[in-house]
């Protein structure tokens, strides 16, 4: 899983999570994106956001800061359409 909230919601009870996937455990959308992650293809499943309870998760334990730019590109297919 990913956090892809920003740190001024720190306060609040939820975190909005996105799942990793192993590349080809599921098709690939439009707003979908591949990433490598310690060596390992993986996708970040945007379309399978959510916000969760923040009960139960433990600190971070790497960044995918790297793929900013693809992250919000996808995000703005994701809510925009484009």
């Amino acid at each position: 899983m990913m956090v892809l909230q920003s740190h001024h919601l720190e306060p609040i009870e939820t975190i909005f999570l996105t799942p990793l996937v192993r590349d080809g455990q599921r098709a690939l959308t439009s707003v979908d994106l591949a990433i490598e992650f310690r060596s390992e293809s993986l996708l970040l499943a945007l379309a399978e956001s959510a916000g969760v309870p923040k009960a139960g998760y433990g600190p971070a334990i790497a960044s995918l800061a790297a793929y900013e730019d693809e992250i919000r590109r996808a995000l703005d297919r994701l809510f925009t359409g484009f």
